[in-house]
Formats: structure tokens, sequence, C-alpha cells
């Protein structure tokens, strides 16, 4: 029997850099790009003499604005992953879009590639916010691509959004809510502002408090709940048959495969990280700068983290064969009455109440 792996192809390039951003991008290499494309099809190449003869169930090109780059060099990279590897017929395929380069041509080329499932990047439909936090669109460029979208028939969409954006208000944040779900997307990713970055300092200030997003929160999960979504992650819903495959192998710990500068790999139990260096990239994409093998231990935190995050939740017999499950319970006792946790046909699961804490609870279970 075959192994499955996921594939992940980062395009770090972009119009300009975010303010919240935290990912490895780039937005003064663009003439780059076809010199880039080429190291990402060596390593593919290179990879493949060890993989090939796994199946490949995604793809997901990331980013960066992999919108950004010609639409043909997204299908030369397709080609050539299936080229050298074999790809199952039914692959899901995934693009990070942003609004700005997203057009009737580019969808033609992205679904003649293979693309099955388009991410566009929103965040806002605020002027005033999507300027303050550097985005490279307006809110008609937002509606533009909507457009373009039910104009191709692209059912297979999803949007994501940021909740404690600056000049969000409880009530601006439902209107931007209201408004998109006109546009029926089968997908939608909202995640609250991350202040990982030194350059949120710039207006911090602006934002609303944490109880207001947590009132944003409480409120989209209900209205997407009558809208029809399932929210079967922390910061993800979708529709019955819409959720992003991809994703979910993240969180079913499943093995995947990561190509481009920056790129984390997991197969087998080994882990590795491809070099950040820009230009080193270019001349070695096999060059790693991190890898390790996963022990139980890890094994056993990672499966805490990652399947707590799921409206699945955490299944207690399959953990038992790697850590205990008397000790887990034990950790969990306060935040069962609290309504943080529930336990319920062998399995513990974090509710939408728990979401709002889970870094805690996990630290606390781990």
């Amino acid at each position: 029997m075959k192994k499955d792996l996921s594939l992940y192809i980062h395009i770090p390039f972009c119009k300009t850099i975010c303010l919240y951003c935290n990912f490895l991008t780039f937005a003064n290499k663009n003439k780059k790009i076809p010199e880039y494309v080429e190291a990402l099809v060596r390593e593919i190449r290179a990879r493949a003499k060890t993989y090939s003869k796994y199946t490949i169930e995604t793809i997901y090109f990331g980013g960066g604005t992999p919108s950004l780059i010609d639409p043909l060099l997204i299908k030369k990279i397709v080609q050539e992953v299936k080229k050298h590897f074999y790809v199952k017929k039914s692959c899901e395929i995934t693009i990070e879009c942003n609004p700005e380069s997203v057009d009737s041509e580019r969808v033609r080329v992205w679904r003649s590639a293979g693309v099955t499932r388009f991410s566009l990047g929103v965040q806002s439909l605020n002027k005033k916010t999507l300027w303050r936090i550097a985005r490279p669109h307006d809110a008609k460029m937002i509606f533009r691509a909507l457009n373009v979208f039910r104009k191709c028939r692209v059912k297979h969409f999803g949007v994501d959004f940021i909740m404690g954006l600056p000049g969000q208000t409880v009530e601006s944040f439902q209107q931007e809510v209201e408004t998109i779900l006109q546009y029926h997307p089968t997908h939608a990713s909202f995640y609250f502002l991350s202040y990982d970055t030194k350059k949120i300092d710039i207006f911090a200030k602006e934002c609303p408090d944490e109880d207001t997003q947590i009132l944003m929160y409480e409120w989209l999960c209900k209205r997407l709940k009558r809208a029809g979504f399932s929210h079967y992650e922390v910061s993800n819903w979708a529709r019955p048959g819409y959720q992003s495959e991809h994703n979910r192998r993240y969180w079913e710990q499943k093995d995947y495969l990561g190509f481009g500068i920056g790129a984390h790999s997991i197969v087998d139990g080994h882990m590795w990280e491809n070099g950040s260096d820009f230009s080193a990239y270019l001349k070695d994409p096999m060059k790693i700068c991190n890898e390790m093998e996963i022990d139980q231990d890890l094994r056993r935190m990672e499966y805490i983290m990652l399947r707590l995050r799921t409206s699945e939740g955490l299944d207690l017999k399959e953990y038992q064969k790697i850590g205990n499950v008397k000790e887990l319970l034990n950790n969990a006792k306060n935040f069962l009455p609290s309504g943080h946790l529930r336990k319920r046909n062998g399995l513990l699961v974090a509710t939408e109440k728990g979401f709002l804490i889970l870094e805690m609870i996990t630290k606390k279970l781990i």
C-alpha cells in the first residue's frame, strides 16, 4: 500500500509587506521570480528521487502571494510535480490569492493547471483599515475579485479575515461579515490579530480590546452556524463538503513535503526546514538548516496541540498509544465543569468557549 503525502509550495513574493505579517516574504525581489521557480523545480526533481512512490493527496500554494506571479509559472510547477510524483486524480490543489491579482484569465490558467480551491486574502472590507495595515488592495478590488469568482462559477473558494484590526468595532465587523456572506463563500477563516511582529506597534493602540474581539468571535460563531457553516477548526468554518483537506491533514499529523525557501517538511517521523536565505536557496534549494527526529513525547505534545484545534477533538484510545490518558484527564479536570472542554464517546473536545483560551488549555494538558 502506497504511503500518502501533502505538498506545500512556498511562493514568497508580495507587492507590499503587510504590517501584521510574520511570514517569510519579500516585496523587493520580483525580478527574481523566474529564477526562484527554476530553483523550486530543481528541488521538486531532487526530492522526487526519494518520495516519488508516495501518493500526493493535496497541494497547497502559500506565501507570500502565489497569485502575484505569472499563472503559467504555477502551471509549470504543477506539471513538474505531476511529472515526478504520483498525484491522486482527486487531489485538492489550493492557491492563496490577493484581490488585486485575481482576474478571469488568471482563474482560467490556474484551473487549467489543476487548481481546485481558491483562498482569498480579504482581511477587512474597510478602506482605512486596509491602508493602515499596508494591504495592497482596497474594498473595490475585493468585490471585483469576488465577482470574478462568481462569473467564472468558482464554488470552492474561501475568504480570510482578521479580527482585532485597527478601527474595527463589533458593528463594523458584523456588517463586513454580512456583506461577504452575500458572495456565498464555501469556506471562511477568521484569525485573531497576532502580536508576534514588532511592526504591530505602529497601530496596536488603534485596535479593539480583548473583550471587544471576544464579542466579535461569539457573534461570528452564531452567525456562521445560521449560514450553514460548520466550525471545524478553531479559526476555520466550512459549508458541508468544503473543508480544507490540506489543512485537515496537518491537524491529523499526516506527512507533508515543503518546497521553497523556509518551507518545513515532516515525513516518516523526520522533520526538517529549508534555509531562509534567498540567495542561498537559489544556489542550493536542497540545503537544510534544521532537522530532527520526532520522538514519542514530541508526537504526544503535537497530538494534543493539533487535535484540540479541531471540532473532532482528541481520541483518548488513540492517545493511549503515545501518552497517559489518566494523567491527561487529570490535567483537564478544571476545564470540564467550566465548559471549556467536554468528554464524550471517547473524545476530549474543546468547545467554542474553550477555543478562546486554547493556548492555556493546551499548555495545561501537555
